[in-house]
């Protein structure tokens, strides 16, 4: 099953806050291989990642639409 969702928006923010897609994995508390999945809509996020992501970077709901859930 393929998730179709565009990350666009989220890679520019990881890139921008952590520098790299390796950094984020570990503050995730997951491996490269699990967010290149995810990345590529092999695997969803997980509740988890997401509300982490959200409160990290202080995201209104507006931003986390747009980062996990743009078709």
């Amino acid at each position: 099953m393929t998730f179709k969702y565009d990350y666009s928006y989220l890679r520019g923010w990881i890139k921008q806050k952590f520098g790299n897609n390796r950094k984020y994995a570990k503050f995730l508390g997951i491996g490269c291989t699990a967010l290149y999945d995810r990345l590529a809509g092999k695997t969803p996020f997980r509740q988890n990642e997401i509300d982490a992501t959200a409160q990290y970077g202080n995201l209104a709901a507006d931003d986390v639409m747009r980062f996990f859930f743009t078709k």
